[in-house]
């Protein structure tokens, strides 16, 4: 927490000039062992539907978001638990620790780690759960290119039944739902939904309910996008098509609050990456906030993900790739894993998500680096003549139909002449365009979006070319 650290000025000083001077003190003073660390504390109370949990008997899981660990934490005087990585979501049941007391104690000590912002930079957060309860989803949404299948795994603390639905939110109807006992293992096929990329991230919303002899007693749900995603010796294909991929890498933290990025600092990335043409983020380091992947998967982005390095091979860091995997496995975004050569470590990934291949190969400048430049990876590039304009649509799914082609002729830094255009250029093809330029000067073609997205208004140029006559 940037706040708890700027007490007593090592936020300011910078980690490592902390550590030298931390270092230098501790070898003036003989057989003295200097530990990093830091002791949160903080008083809570239940509001009514949580009071009402505990009355009825529900699982208390208290949750920290993210923290530079190792982290010990307890509730009400008592030791609930300790968690070495802090970059996955850190749950702890705490039913059993807290008092009937009206107000509750949280405590954490935070001790030393690798990691350039010591201390808490997530949300923490307390959440009652009914004795039986959704633990996990674990759905695979494949495409063929005609249609759409899905298998689907719930884990249960118990229950009798569960109801599963796939529902297309933008029309309001419900494309498949079964029902089956918990240790069930659900199957369709032939479902009719689009295939998801990132030039064209289609979703959809499965349901899952559990019920029992009273009734409902647990509701999860979350976005699916259906696409197959391949290794080969060329790279990586996506729906049988090659994927070109125009990246960047992007390592959460920002110079002014650390590792607490929040929401408009990952939706400016993401907005700035789809203005730019780029179609990939490589995470960095360590795993990045779950609401950056749910971004990626509506924006449209391929990510290539990873896990926590603060740890070599070891149990720590195979608790730490089975937790990222976990977290991150539905996402439709997410097209790989970034783990390294450890055979052993990718053998665990592939038990744990068999659908993605490990990708440690892409290699893309800084996010952060380039923002400040003029690196756009155009999506179609245009190339005037003297009788029109040559364009090549360097996208893998969608053609250059939607697109406008503005056309002008500037003389003295005044438009004299312009002309509107459209061009259906299949995906990967290159087409002419036919213009009649009217006489001698700059002559532009502006390439713009003829319709709204999430990241641009109608209008917003993604490429431009120019010839001089």
């Amino acid at each position: 927490m940037p706040g708890i650290l700027e007490l007593d000025d090592t936020w300011m000083r910078g980690e490592a000039q902390a550590r030298e001077e931390d270092a230098s003190r501790s070898d003036d003073t003989e057989d003295c062992d200097l530990a990093r660390a830091s002791i949160l504390r903080r008083e809570f109370i239940f509001d009514a539907p949580l009071k009402e949990a505990v009355e009825r008997g529900w699982m208390m899981t208290l949750t920290f978001g993210g923290f530079s660990g190792p982290l010990y934490a307890w509730v009400d005087g008592a030791f609930v638990g300790f968690c070495a990585d802090g970059f996955i979501p850190a749950a702890f049941d705490v039913t059993r620790a807290l008092q009937p007391t009206h107000t509750h104690t949280l405590a954490v000590l935070l001790m030393d780690s690798p990691v350039c912002c010591h201390g808490l930079f997530r949300e923490v957060s307390l959440e009652a759960r009914p004795p039986a309860h959704i633990v996990d989803l674990v759905p695979v949404a494949s495409h063929d290119g005609r249609a759409g299948a899905l298998t689907l795994r719930v884990e249960t603390t118990g229950g009798v039944e569960v109801h599963a639905t796939l529902v297309n939110e933008a029309e309001q109807a419900e494309l498949w739902s079964a029902f089956g006992s918990p240790d069930e293992v659900f199957e369709a096929r032939g479902l009719e939904v689009l295939p998801w990329s990132a030039e064209e991230p289609a979703l959809y919303r499965l349901i899952v309910t559990l019920r029992d002899e009273e009734g409902i007693k647990d509701t999860v749900s979350l976005d699916l996008g259906f696409r197959s995603i391949e290794a080969t010796s060329q790279g990586l294909t996506l729906g049988g098509k090659a994927l070109i991929l125009r990246g960047v890498t992007r390592n959460e933290c920002d110079g002014r609050t650390g590792l607490a990025v929040n929401l408009p600092e990952m939706l400016d990335d993401i907005v700035w990456c789809k203005q730019h043409g780029v179609n990939t983020v490589v995470i960095a380091d360590a795993p990045g906030h779950a609401r950056f992947l749910e971004l990626a998967d509506e924006y449209g982005l391929y990510v290539i993900d990873c896990t926590s390095a603060l740890y070599g091979p070891g149990a720590a860091r195979n608790e730490a790739i089975e937790a990222a995997i976990r977290r991150d496995r539905a996402h439709p975004s997410v097209i790989a894993w970034a783990l390294g050569d450890e055979e052993d470590e990718v053998r665990a990934a592939r038990s744990l998500d068999p659908t993605r291949p490990e990708y440690s190969q892409a290699c893309f400048p800084n996010l952060h680096k380039v923002r400040g430049e003029e690196l756009h990876y155009a999506p179609v590039t245009v190339a005037p003549s003297y009788s029109g304009v040559t364009v090549r649509n360097h996208m893998t799914f969608t053609s250059t139909a939607d697109l406008e082609f503005l056309c002008r002729v500037v003389n003295e830094g005044r438009v004299t002449w312009e002309y509107s255009a459209s061009l259906d250029v299949a995906p990967g093809e290159t087409g002419f365009l036919s213009v009649p330029w009217p006489s001698p000067g700059l002559r532009e073609v502006s390439v713009r979006l003829s319709y709204s997205t999430g990241w641009a208004p109608a209008g917003f140029e993604i490429a431009h070319g120019d010839l001089s006559m």
